[in-house]
Formats: structure tokens, C-alpha cells, sequence
């Protein structure tokens, strides 16, 4: 028997819809998809959409656009390879322009978080509208962290209390200076952190 055989059979049992032939089609690709994915996986995003999400999502994919009848032409290990990996790469592209916009919208509300003025308003407030994730919550606390790690000491002190909700007129009785001069130390602030955010874009 050719060794390409048993996968044309399957293929034609997938196209008839045939659920076992899935099945041995996904045993007999899906330790090389694994690998493949795991390889095009950046490191960050690894952490919440690993090698089997991805395989595994391009198989149902694949599936279904063989129930569709989107593939006429697929007939061998080769051509479903090759498909394979074509949905399996399109599929990581997505998640990392995803996680890409994700991390951008995580690094700009921690950038506007420093600009609420109602008094002892939470940063929590500024969290976008959806009901944030924990692991939203847990990386835009961590921005706020590493934000502020990056000012001088007298900001880094204004940027913690603007997170904390605190009126540029507090702060300024806070650290006994003028409001204006809050609000000139705030200006500069945001425009270090825009600075951040554009480079890391």
C-alpha cells in the first residue's frame, strides 16, 4: 500500500463527513502541527494561546471548510499539510495582532489613568468599559509599575497619587507646592509615557 494512501483515504472520508477519518487525520498531523505552531508562538503570547490552541483551531477550521466544500482540490498528505499550516499561521498572526492591541490598549489606559481629576476617583474607573480580565487586571497593574519605575522620584510620587485618584490641587497640599506646577510635572509625565507607548507600538 502507498504511503500516501491511507491519508487520501481519510481526506475523502472528511469530505463525506466522516468523524473517524477526522479523527485519524488530527492523530496522524498533530504532534508536527504542535511543533510547527509552537515555533511561530512568540514567547508573550505563548503564556495565554499555546501550540495546541492554535493546532486546534486550525483543525476545526479546516474541517469545517471541508464540509463547506472550500478545498475541491484537497486529495493528498501534501496539499493538507501545507493547508494545515497555512490556516495554523494565519490563525497565530490573528492571536498576535490580538494580544499586539490588547497590550495597546492596556498601556493607554494606564498612560490616561494619570490624567482623572475627580477626587479619590480608583484607576479602576479608567479600566476600558468590557469587564476586564484577571490577566487584563494583573498586566495593567504591572504597566503601572513599570511606568512609574521609569520617572524620577518627585513624579514618580505625583503619578502614584494621579493613579490613586487624587486632584492635581491634593497633590499639591500633598507635597506643598502650587497646583500649577502639579499640573506642569503631570504634562510632562504624560508626555514621557507617549513616549513609551509610541516606541513600544
Amino acid at each position: 500500500m502507498d504511503s500516501d494512501e491511507p491519508v487520501s483515504v481519510w481526506i475523502e472520508g472528511l469530505q463525506q463527513g466522516d468523524e473517524s477519518s477526522a479523527r485519524k487525520l488530527w492523530e496522524h498531523f498533530v504532534q508536527r502541527l504542535y511543533e510547527a505552531a509552537r515555533k511561530k508562538l512568540n514567547r508573550r503570547v505563548a503564556r495565554t494561546y499555546d501550540e495546541q490552541d492554535a493546532a486546534q483551531s486550525a483543525f476545526h477550521a479546516l474541517c469545517a471548510g471541508v464540509s463547506a466544500g472550500r478545498y475541491p482540490d484537497l486529495n493528498d498528505r501534501t496539499s493538507l499539510w501545507r493547508l494545515l499550516l497555512t490556516i495554523t499561521s494565519n490563525k497565530i498572526s490573528n492571536r498576535h495582532r490580538y494580544e499586539k492591541r490588547e497590550q495597546r490598549d492596556i498601556r493607554r489606559t494606564a498612560t490616561d489613568s494619570v490624567f482623572i481629576t475627580t477626587s479619590h476617583r480608583s484607576v479602576i474607573g479608567s479600566l476600558p468599559a468590557r469587564e476586564p480580565t484577571l490577566e487584563y487586571s494583573a498586566e495593567f497593574v504591572d504597566l503601572c509599575g513599570q511606568l512609574v519605575e521609569g520617572l524620577g522620584p518627585e513624579l514618580q510620587e505625583i503619578a502614584r497619587l494621579k493613579i490613586e485618584g487624587y486632584t492635581d490641587v491634593e497633590i499639591a497640599e500633598h507635597l506643598g507646592c502650587s497646583d500649577r506646577t502639579i499640573r506642569r510635572r503631570v504634562e510632562l509625565i504624560r508626555r514621557n509615557w507617549q513616549v513609551v507607548e509610541e516606541d513600544q507600538a
